[in-house]
């Protein structure tokens, strides 16, 4: 049989892209910076190829595949095509790959096989657009790909040996499950849909075993860094037994590679630890793993005491490292996201002053809300741009009642930028980042990004941990005064203002420029315009 793997071009026009692709002088880039491995399209590989099959694995459309050029031959075709599918968002992507690759099976729909987070949440839709219907959640059985057989396809090792190692995050780590599922159900997250029973244990060893194996390590090397994406580990009634398992594999504290120079092998529960879960029995079983990072989840700050405790039992066990995601625009405000974020710099300073030598630190990550379900009956579609706004329209306290716009959820994800996607750990460098106080973090998120991205030229005031620089122009202060005076009263041209800011789009700055007649505000929204 002849088997072709795809996984859709959503990443192919990025520059990131093309220069891990183009990395000619083969210089190692860590896995941290790469893509995460398409997991379900690497274990279909290994059960193709034990069964003897040619199989072939593309990330991009290439019409090659099933042509020969020659007009007057027949097209190439292959006996399967799979498609992995990953974001809601990529939705059109998505069915342009579905509907090219069809070709690939001389328009045979049932030989498409859709799979993935997009293709479990949406089938009826990739079902009517394209005419094939995707395969549901896990594949654990040849059954649900058309083949006999009794194997379970998900406990199978991945196949590393398709992908590239310039693009994807395979050169240091291995990736695993030692649960499935999760027992929170968060009205936000597609994993009840994907994995709708919880499995408290899987046994991993098999798998893992044969990517160790000599043979093995041969191939690919040996590698330091075990990922589990477990949704939920410390739900397990069996996690001390897991964590044996983790520990006869060789991945327990003070265990190193064989590699020149040795490397110490740390676990990464990837998908975060449920900090209510989080207690001194489940740390003393933990604290066996070399877990680097720890990520606990602090979605709301309703959960402030639950998660405070967690990462103190988890300082206190040894722990030192914490990268943190933290949910924002959902059902909170700016000011909940502010407040939590204030709870890990507190943390990080207190941390710091109590030991010098290895303070625990923790990365703050604030990762915006995008819907994957319709969860407000419009049956408006979102989900497939996972566009989502709260109200800005009407009376509303405009600095304690602060809403979130697409110019403030644009801001975040500019003021997280400057540490690759996280707060900084470094007090200092946090408070700059955020804001000094919650109405300087308001300001903040209202910033043109020309102020905002290039804060040493336009910002005034040198700080202690500054590198050496000159004062900047002074517009950041400026503008954060005029940000204060006019959100605590408002007026009905800084509501126009505000709209025209809002929206984050040029249509609606242009627009909002039509209607104002103040000065000020006008002078302040032609920044907004700037692509500098």
């Amino acid at each position: 049989m002849r088997v072709l793997l795809v996984e859709p071009e959503y990443r192919r026009a990025s520059a990131s892209f093309r220069a891990m692709r183009e990395n000619t002088n083969k210089k190692k880039i860590d896995d941290e910076r790469l893509w995460y491995p398409p997991l379900g399209l690497m274990k279909l590989s290994t059960f193709h190829k034990r069964r003897g099959d040619d199989v072939h694995f593309v990330n991009f459309c290439d019409p090659s595949l099933f042509s020969s050029g020659d007009l007057f031959s027949a097209p190439i075709l292959w006996d399967r095509v799979y498609i992995t599918t990953l974001f809601t968002f990529d939705w059109d992507n998505v069915i342009k790959t579905i509907n090219f690759f069809k070709e690939a099976v001389g328009g045979s729909t049932h030989k498409v096989m859709v799979g993935g987070i997009m293709a479990t949440l949406m089938a009826d839709e990739i079902f009517e657009e394209t005419g094939v219907y995707p395969i549901k959640g896990v594949i654990n059985s040849p059954q649900q790909i058309k083949l006999d057989g009794y194997v379970d396809i998900d406990l199978l090792p991945p196949d590393y040996s398709i992908l590239s190692p310039n693009l994807y995050a395979i050169n240091d780590t291995y990736y695993g499950y030692t649960t499935r599922g999760c027992t929170q159900n968060c009205p936000w997250c597609g994993v009840p849909k994907i994995e709708p029973e919880y499995h408290g244990y899987i046994d991993i060893k098999p798998a893992i075993s044969q990517l160790i194996s000599s043979e093995s390590k041969k191939l690919y090397g040996e590698k330091f860094r075990l990922k589990l994406m477990d949704n939920n580990i410390l739900a397990s009634p069996y996690l001390e037994r897991i964590v044996n398992d983790l520990v006869a594999l060789k991945y327990g504290r003070g265990e190193y590679t064989e590699l020149h120079p040795k490397k110490m092998k740390v676990i990464d529960f990837n998908q975060g630890l449920d900090a209510t879960h989080v207690t001194e029995e489940n740390l003393q079983i933990l604290k066996r793993l070399n877990i680097r990072p720890m990520r606990i989840a602090f979605d709301r700050i309703q959960e402030k005491e639950q998660y405070e405790k967690a990462l103190r039992l988890s300082e206190k066990y040894g722990f030192r490292e914490f990268s943190n995601y933290m949910l924002y625009g959902w059902k909170d405000t700016p000011r909940d996201l502010y407040d939590r974020l204030v709870v890990n710099i507190r943390l990080n300073e207190e941390w710091k002053e109590k030991n010098d030598c290895e303070p625990a630190v923790i990365y703050s990550y604030p990762m915006r809300f995008a819907p994957i379900f319709d969860l407000d009956g419009t049956g408006a579609n979102k989900f497939r741009n996972r566009a989502y706004e709260q109200g800005q329209l009407g009376e509303f306290d405009m600095l304690y009642g602060a809403k979130w716009s697409s110019r403030f959820v644009r801001n975040v994800e500019i003021i997280k930028g400057a540490a690759h996607g996280a707060i900084s750990p470094t007090p200092g460098y946090a408070w700059r980042a955020i804001g000094h106080d919650y109405e300087e973090f308001v300001a903040n998120l209202y910033m043109p990004e020309e102020l905002l991205r290039n804060r040493n030229k336009h910002e005034a005031k040198i700080y202690p941990y500054d590198p050496d620089r000159t004062p900047g122009t002074g517009k950041v202060e400026e503008f954060r005064e005029f940000i204060y005076k006019n959100i605590k009263e408002p007026t009905k041209e800084f509501l126009i203002f505000h709209q025209a800011v809002s929206e984050n789009s040029m249509a609606a700055t242009r627009a909002g420029l039509e209607k104002l007649t103040n000065q000020e505000m006008r002078e302040w929204l032609q920044y907004y315009l700037r692509k500098d």
